[in-house]
């Protein structure tokens, strides 16, 4: 043989079964799961690390108080904390309903046999 032909018989690439045969020890060298028909398994999800851990310590703890419960707290006989919100909103509801544009009242009784019927 020429040297020429034995440069190229170095270059030939492996066969297809000495390939999964390297994937497969590959696999179990860094332990991943062999997959050779690539056949979608949902793994990547499966193994991934769970993020409520995250999200819970990305929001906060849920019992912060709020400006109503620090009001509360702080209120004293003497002293009265004003929750600028709360008396806003609650003035807004005052004044539309003074107008005439607030919410409707909501019925007391349930509607009667006669009205449901409709010729």
């Amino acid at each position: 043989m020429s040297t020429v032909a034995k440069v190229l018989t170095k270059f030939v690439p492996p066969s297809k079964q000495k390939l999964l045969e390297l994937q497969e020890i590959q696999s179990r060298v860094f332990r991943t799961t062999f997959n050779p028909t690539k056949m979608r398994t949902g793994s990547k999800i499966l193994t991934a690390p769970l993020k409520g851990q995250t999200l819970g310590n990305y929001y906060g703890p849920s019992d912060f108080p709020s400006i109503a419960k620090a009001a509360k707290a702080l209120s004293t006989p003497f002293y009265d904390v004003i929750n600028e919100p709360e008396q806003y909103r609650a003035e807004r509801v005052e004044d539309l309903k003074r107008r005439g544009k607030g919410s409707p009242k909501k019925i007391r009784e349930a509607p009667s046999a006669a009205k449901k019927k409709k010729k």
